[in-house]
């Protein structure tokens, strides 16, 4: 139903769909995505996420995701990196690089990696480690 509508009719995640589709459809060796979930709401953010690790598959690229949600980044990625001011702190399999040590050095955060009922990390914060920033 996008197909036939103007760019400036667009939301900001039909925006980023549209976005991502043309950049799947040019069938790129490496496909470079900055926070392609920003905008979209959790059930796209899923589909996103799937649509990307099965094209990243069966095409074999290389895909890099920049995301600011660590639970997406836990869930998702063969491969994580975490930054802080531009520099690498940590990178390797996303449950050796989010742990309470990486959340407290680059977020400030006490956090902790809890496991769901279906056995999926997630990230629960349960304070700052010093003051707050604002």
């Amino acid at each position: 139903h996008l197909a036939m509508r103007y760019l400036d009719q667009l939301s900001g995640g039909q925006k980023q769909l549209v976005g991502l589709a043309q950049s799947l459809i040019r069938r790129p060796k490496l496909l470079l995505l900055d926070e392609p979930l920003s905008a979209l709401d959790l059930n796209y953010q899923f589909h996103v996420m799937d649509l990307v690790r099965r094209e990243t598959a069966q095409r074999n690229i290389v895909t890099v995701v920049v995301v600011h949600d660590i639970n997406i980044a836990l869930r998702h990625a063969q491969h994580a990196l975490m930054l802080k001011q531009g520099a690498l702190v940590a990178e390797g399999q996303p449950d050796k690089v989010i742990t309470p040590a990486t959340l407290a050095k680059v977020y400030g955060v006490d956090g902790r990696i809890e496991h769901c009922s279906r056995g999926i990390p997630q990230v629960m914060i349960d304070g700052l480690t010093g003051p707050a920033l604002v």
